[in-house]
């Protein structure tokens, strides 16, 4: 090999033993990449050197780059720099040291490069003294790399290899015992489990959907057909036996009353001529009947008319709390006989409405616990005990199944305000721990593929 003019083969030879001392006193393999990394210049002129070293999962990782702190494994350099490292290590019989021009690599990897790296490029892999590559040195900068850099270049490799693998060896005993004890206790915490999951048992539950709701509401409905003039009362106001609630448009039941009444004078005036009439006249002796028939007919429509005049003002039967949406809703909304208004409610006689899915269904049953969360005070749950359970699912106002469940508070509790919604967890009998927690997996595989 002929050395190169340009190079002081003593200036390199001092350079070198220079360069190996560095890393014989690195204490650290962090430390052995940087120098490896930075110190190296003094021996082998570069513009940019990169160490590089497998990771845990046998990928390439860039352990150090010349004048750099830390590279991010997600950087575009990162990904290219992978690619072109594979590119060098990439055959079978791939030679320890490649010297090559960042145009003669392929396509792929040079157009990407041209923008992270010069045109001369050097690798030297770093090779254990029992034949493994370790990782790898890579260098690049404008000028080509003369045979006596390539020769520098391994003979730092070879310096870099047999430090990096003198600190492996070192570490080998303390991480065959961390494995050691990695695997006991991965053995132990899988005991740990399986104990668990056989006898640790814990209550089966499901959470659904819950609101707070009347136990006996009376409904306040329309009594005939007509159109809501005004609502009298607000939304959750607390109203007194007969007070006024609503007033349905009575234009015109008023005026056919009027009318009524009108007509019932008139055929009055009628008999009474008639009357008057019948000791001279046989035809008004005949008409006297037929008027008083005609009276009752009236009279009996006036009457109708006047009770429905009173229907017409709608009043609250018993005191309690008016609940209903919003007052304007009603404003001028023609109503049927029997549609409901709104409800009156005592507010201390509540129980808790319970919507339990079918997919989250467990045994429901009377006396069962439940805990109530409401969604204005989740710190404060609420204790309740199941009253009522439907037999079978019924529709719900959004168009899904599920059974319905009434659970009163337990003696003692709160009393939270009518209307207020949260969760519920239903509770039912104790299982083992891996059937709660492999329950709804079960249930899935059985309903898709029919086990």
């Amino acid at each position: 090999m002929t050395v190169d003019p340009k190079l002081n083969p003593d200036s390199v030879a001092v350079e070198l033993l220079e360069f190996q001392r560095k890393l014989q006193r690195c204490t650290s393999l962090r430390e052995l990449v940087f120098v490896a990394a930075n110190e190296s210049f003094h021996v082998l002129r570069f513009d940019q050197a990169v160490v590089w070293q497998y990771d845990v999962r046998s990928a390439i990782s860039i352990a150090a780059v010349s004048g750099l702190a830390e590279v991010s494994s997600e950087s575009p350099y990162a990904l290219w720099f992978d690619r072109a490292i594979r590119h060098f290590i990439g055959a079978k019989n791939a030679a320890p040291l490649s010297v090559v021009t960042l145009d003669s690599l392929p396509k792929s990897i040079s157009e990407d490069g041209a923008e992270w790296v010069h045109e001369n490029l050097l690798h030297c892999s770093l090779i254990s003294p029992q034949g493994k590559r370790l990782g790898g040195l890579f260098f690049s900068r404008t000028e080509p790399f003369s045979e006596a850099d390539q020769a520098v270049a391994q003979w730092m490799a070879l310096s870099v290899a047999f430090a990096y693998w003198g600190w492996e060896q070192a570490h080998k005993p303390v991480r065959r015992w961390v494995e050691h004890q990695s695997t006991r206790l991965l053995a132990g915490a899988a005991v740990v489990v399986i104990a668990m999951l056989t006898f640790v048992t814990i209550r089966l539950n499901a959470i659904a959907p819950a609101e707070i709701t009347p136990r006996k509401p009376f409904h306040i409905t329309a009594p005939v057909e007509g159109v809501v003039e005004s609502i009298k009362v607000q939304p959750n106001e607390t109203v007194k036996a007969d007070q006024l609630l609503a007033v349905l448009d009575d234009t015109s039941t008023r005026n056919r009353l009027a009318v009524s009444e009108k007509a019932l004078e008139i055929t009055k005036a009628d008999y009474q001529r008639a009357v008057n009439k019948a000791f001279g006249d046989e035809a008004s002796r005949s008409e006297i009947n037929v008027l008083e028939g005609r009276i009752k007919e009236k009279a009996a429509e006036v009457v109708y008319l006047s009770e429905l005049l009173k229907l017409l003002r709608i009043t609250a039967p018993q005191g309690g709390i008016a609940i209903f949406n919003d007052t304007e809703e009603w404003r001028g909304r023609p109503v049927q006989p029997g549609e409901r208004i709104m409800t009156l409610a005592d507010p201390s006689l509540v129980f808790i409405s319970i919507h339990v899915s079918p997919d989250d269904a467990v045994q429901l049953e009377v006396g069962g616990e439940v805990t109530v969360i409401l969604n204005i005070d989740p710190l404060s749950p609420l204790k309740a005990t199941i009253t009522q359970t439907s037999y079978e699912a019924t529709l719900m106002p959004d168009n899904s199944l599920a059974y319905n469940v009434k659970a009163e508070l337990v003696p003692g509790s709160a009393l939270p305000r009518i209307g207020l919604k949260g969760s519920a967890k239903v509770y039912a009998e104790e299982v083992s721990l891996g059937y709660y927690l492999f329950r709804k997996p079960i249930l899935f595989l059985r309903k898709t593929l029919g086990l």
